[in-house]
């Protein structure tokens, strides 16, 4: 783990040569233990790592929460009116008779 924290990860991204915070070269041996490192010890030294399996749970997450949202808002919309700018209720009104005239192809929400 102090090896990760001493990582220049700022690299260009076609280079496989990894460097310390102080511009100094790994060691192969350095390399090789980088190399190795675990999505889980890359995330705790603050290293962000593209994981596909989380984009999905965010995904899936962003929905449920849009949902969640909706549950509440589309009842009780009028108490959004006076956080919004003109440009937003004309744009609300317009999706808003979108959604209503979809309505009947949506399933009902269930709790």
């Amino acid at each position: 783990m102090a090896l990760l924290f001493d990582t220049d990860f700022n690299r260009p991204a076609d280079s496989l040569v990894f460097r310390h915070l102080d511009g100094r070269l790994f060691t192969e041996e350095e390399q090789a233990i980088i190399r190795c490192a675990t999505t889980d010890e890359l995330q705790a030294a603050g290293i962000r790592v593209y994981n596909p399996r989380a984009k999905a749970e965010a995904a899936a997450a962003a929905l449920e929460l849009a949902d969640l949202l909706f549950k509440y808002v589309i009842p009780h919309h009028e108490v959004l009116v006076p956080f919004m700018t003109h440009e937003d209720m004309l744009k609300y009104d317009r999706l808003a008779t979108f959604v209503a005239a979809g309505a009947d192809h949506i399933p009902p929400h269930e709790d």
